[in-house]
């Protein structure tokens, strides 16, 4: 049992150095003079799609809001020409890599607005807009989300993670990028390498960074856990009553709102080194 799940694992992760390899090497030959070949095409998508569902290694995918459905790709590749990269499975539509090797698609994807976004991308950025909820894991790239009428979850290994509009809970795992999020409700967001910037948010915020500054607004009253190993806190709430938790091992506090003891709104500030600062705005 045990050999098994070593196995999977090791798999996984030369799956994952491959795909990054991919645009690493086709980049390094086309430095060196070796032409890589490149074809776009497009088409378009019968049936109702409810959903779209990421399964590529690497390129770009972006995804827009429109009364049709329809795939424009880019296909980069050195050696055999890849076939169709997607399919349609009932009224979700996969996004695929393809299935020779040296070989990347970058995807232009129009559908009605609402459907869920999930999946996974190895090596590229994601670029979404106009989705019910979305929930993706990239390993390298960036990820951009807009526009969201639900929840949105994301999980990114190495990359800045944008999100604008948002009316769910968002949560966000950043292992080396910064974090930016304007106008989302309730907000839990975790930065190992990066700053995390919260504006607009329309609930209660847990965030925190490893090595970078944490930046909160808050829409309306709520309670907020902020924390940074290396770098400041900044927060800014509407007027209210806040009870307040700050702290810092090596730098100033200052909390321009004071402190009531009774409110539901506990802000909890915490810095190792760094500034904490608290005010209304």
């Amino acid at each position: 049992m045990a050999s098994g799940v070593v196995a999977g694992r090791s798999r996984r992760g030369v799956l994952g150095v491959t795909a990054v390899g991919v645009a690493v090497l086709l980049s390094s030959l086309a430095a060196c003079g070796i032409a890589t070949k490149r074809f776009s095409d497009d088409a378009s998508v019968g049936g109702t799609i409810h959903a779209v569902r990421i399964e590529s290694s690497a390129g770009s995918v972006r995804l827009r809001v429109g009364p049709s459905a329809s795939v424009h790709r880019t296909v980069s590749y050195l050696d055999g020409r890849p076939g169709v990269t997607h399919r349609v499975e009932g009224d979700v539509l996969v996004l695929r890599e393809c299935e020779v090797r040296n070989c990347w698609v970058d995807y232009e994807v129009v559908v009605p607005e609402g459907v869920t976004v999930s999946g996974g991308l190895d090596s590229g950025s994601v670029d979404v807009e106009g989705a019910s909820t979305v929930n993706l894991r990239v390993s390298s790239g960036e990820v951009k989300v807009r526009r969201v009428s639900g929840a949105v979850n994301v999980k990114a290994e190495s990359g800045s993670v944008d999100l604008v509009d948002v009316k769910g809970k968002v949560a966000v795992e950043a292992e080396s990028g910064g974090i930016s999020a304007r106008d989302v409700g309730a907000a839990t967001l975790r930065s190992e390498s990066g700053s995390v910037d919260a504006q607009g948010v329309d609930g209660a915020v847990d965030a925190s960074a490893q090595s970078g500054s944490v930046t909160v607004r808050l829409s309306k009253a709520a309670g907020v856990k902020a924390t940074t190993n290396s770098g400041s806190v900044q927060v800014t709430v509407p007027k209210g009553e806040y009870r307040v938790s700050a702290h810092t091992d090596s730098g100033d506090v200052d909390n321009g709102i004071g402190d009531y003891r009774d409110s539901p709104n506990h802000l909890e500030l915490n810095a190792d080194s760094g500034d904490v600062t608290v005010r209304f705005g």
